[in-house]
């Protein structure tokens, strides 16, 4: 399926949306609120890639890596040796499971055995005193002292609004982006 960019999506659906054409302000917020829902309700050719984080020590000595805008979770890690000699599959636990009667409870900063990678939600915002958190989030690598492997991570791709004429419509479905918006009007309509 051939790739459609933000401007390509304007000028086909633009009929669709509004008699005011494609610079209608309201024909990009119809297109970026179908692309969000399909996003973020399925799984379409192109929500799932590989992405590679490094591993970071937090000021506690914990070792943890964030997501960046783009990226919703965390769906698999291939733990991979700086050497490339080995890599360890490693399954993701939930935020919840280490609160949980089965779960593995605290584990410290020393703690060495089995690799394990734990959700531990939104990323705090350092920049922010208030205490807030960012779109992103953050995995706590515990298992090797120190951890210097790279997390090749499957993930899922995470909604970012549409700005730029360049950037990719993903599905690039033309068809289901032309349903799309013709919902949108009629949910707004009726």
């Amino acid at each position: 399926m051939a790739s459609l960019t933000f401007a390509q999506a304007k000028t086909l659906l633009a009929p669709y949306i509004s008699s005011q054409g494609s610079t209608d302000p309201t024909v990009a917020s119809a297109i970026n609120f179908v692309n969000e829902r399909f996003i973020t309700s399925g799984q379409w050719k192109g929500n799932r890639f590989i992405h590679s984080f490094s591993v970071s020590t937090a000021s506690d000595n914990t070792f943890y890596f964030d997501t960046i805008t783009g990226i919703e979770s965390v769906l698999k890690v291939m733990a991979v040796d700086p050497t490339y000699d080995a890599g360890e599959i490693v399954e993701i636990s939930g935020d919840w499971y280490p609160f949980n009667d089965a779960g593995i409870g605290y584990m410290p900063a020393n703690y060495t055995g089995d690799t394990q990678v734990i959700r531990l939600g939104p990323t705090p915002a350092s920049a922010l005193p208030s205490g807030s958190t960012s779109d992103t989030q953050r995995y706590r690598v515990v298992g090797r002292v120190p951890e210097n492997r790279t997390m090749y991570c499957l993930v899922r791709r995470g909604y970012v609004p549409l700005v730029n004429d360049s950037d990719l419509l993903i599905p690039s479905n033309r068809n289901a982006y032309r349903y799309g918006v013709q919902a949108y009007n009629y949910e707004n309509i009726n």
